[in-house]
């Protein structure tokens, strides 16, 4: 009889795997459990049904479990071992550093197994950036391109490791090897995307994800680069990431050190001058808060102008477009009470204004958090800091006497400044 009647697991599994290639991902599942009904020690099948479910949400704990039968079945698999640090990574959230390092002491296995494997240097490599340590990652990366130049995964790992290092020189070099060697590689693109954006050239960077995206429609990183290049439109966004790109070189406990020995120079000059100018110490502090408050909302800000433009909008998900509606919303609040309150002649108007500030910097990191706990705290503070300015708002232009409004605006007023430490320090905040 045929295969079609009786199909061998290697038939199946052959099958899964072009239709895998075709990004038909549900048939491909449907071919690897045949595959695994007729013989349930398909190590193969295990592996691809993990790869397969690891990138979903609801189905990535199963990829783990799938993942570890195949490592099971074959324990010096280096393979194996290199998807099930691949899937650990994917169920991993962002803060749960213990699930992460227990990824990457997978993948160091499998790389002891095989030092010739360039997919398992490559799964290191991602495991070494997502941990920040992005010498590690450059290195894991270059030993996975030593071994196959056309490793994608490793080639956009080593970008990234060098734009976040910012050995801008090197990054150039290897987009543009990239992009002549295969000019429909998406991962390509997305690289040379990135670096056009961190050089302030955020049109070209616009081009090269837009490219991606046309070769890949599921290329997340090409997407969130999309919309960074939409937000970069805006020149405090741009000069946000020119910032930023400076700020990467350094380690994050270097970042910090910066960021309070900034904060310890400006409160001597301030203090000095207030005695013997105190003209230039009103100038030291404006432009101390117009940095601290301009580095929490240059994105939000930025991200409203993008709600606007009806095509740039479709490429948001929803948590982004409210991001923009919040936080540039709180933004633009600002002033318009004080015009308001300036018309009108309404007292307190002036408080009232930098408490929408101070919310919107609250809003700002609340939407942008993704540690697994942090998250839900930022978002309560938001959510506190949000509901505390619409009483006040209402208190203060319906010339209402309305009970512990003091104490609802100071609480904001609190909370933003505790936000803006407690962002640049990364207390639960990834």
């Amino acid at each position: 009889m045929s295969d079609d009647f009786h199909p061998s697991p290697e038939a199946a599994f052959a099958r899964g795997r072009l239709l895998q290639s075709q990004h038909r991902l549900q048939d491909a599942i449907a071919c690897y459990k045949q595959a695994l009904e007729i013989d349930a020690h398909h190590t193969a099948s295990y592996l691809m049904l993990a790869l397969c479910w690891m990138n979903e949400d609801d189905t990535a704990p199963q990829s783990v479990d799938a993942a570890r039968r195949g490592v099971a079945l074959e324990p010096e698999n280096s393979f194996a071992r290199s998807v099930l640090a691949l899937a650990l990574n994917a169920n991993a959230r962002d803060g749960q550093t213990a699930a992460i390092k227990a990824a990457l002491e997978q993948a160091e296995a499998a790389v002891n197994l095989n030092p010739d494997s360039d997919f398992s240097h490559a799964v290191l490599a991602r495991l070494h950036l997502r941990l920040r340590d992005y010498p590690k990652a450059e290195d894991a990366a270059r030993a996975a391109l030593s071994l196959d130049t056309e490793n994608t995964m490793a080639a956009e790992v080593l970008s990234a490791a060098l734009l976040l290092q910012r050995k801008d020189g090197d990054n150039q070099e290897l987009t543009r090897y990239q992009l002549q060697r295969n000019a429909e590689d998406d991962s390509a693109h997305t690289s040379a995307g990135w670096m056009a954006l961190m050089q302030g050239d955020h049109k070209k960077g616009n081009e090269h994800f837009l490219e991606a995206l046309r070769l890949n429609p599921m290329n997340e990183s090409a997407r969130m680069g999309l919309i960074e290049s939409f937000r970069a439109r805006s020149w405090p966004y741009r000069l946000q990431l020119k910032f930023a790109h400076f700020m990467n070189q350094f380690t994050e406990g270097r970042q910090s050190a910066i960021m309070i020995g900034g904060f310890i120079g400006y409160r001597v000059l301030s203090s000095y001058l207030r005695n013997v100018a105190p003209f230039w110490a009103g100038v030291v502090i404006g432009a101390w808060l117009v940095f601290a408050l301009w580095s929490h909302l240059a994105r939000g800000f930025s991200t409203f102008f993008v709600t606007l433009d009806r095509f740039a909008r479709q490429a948001l998900k929803p948590r982004e477009f409210w991001e923009g509606i919040v936080v540039g919303g709180l933004v633009f609040l600002s002033p318009t009470a004080l015009v308001l309150g300036y018309l009108l002649q309404v007292p307190g108007t002036d408080f009232l204004a930098l408490i929408c500030l101070l919310s919107a910097v609250t809003n700002a990191a609340a939407f942008t958090n993704e540690h697994y706990i942090g998250r839900h705290v930022y978002n309560v503070a938001a959510a506190i800091s949000g509901i505390s300015v619409l009483y006040c708002g209402i208190a203060v232009f319906g010339n209402l006497d309305l009970p512990f409004v003091g104490t609802a605006a100071i609480t904001t007023m609190y909370i933003g400044i505790a936000t803006t430490w407690l962002r640049m320090l990364r207390v639960l905040y990834v």
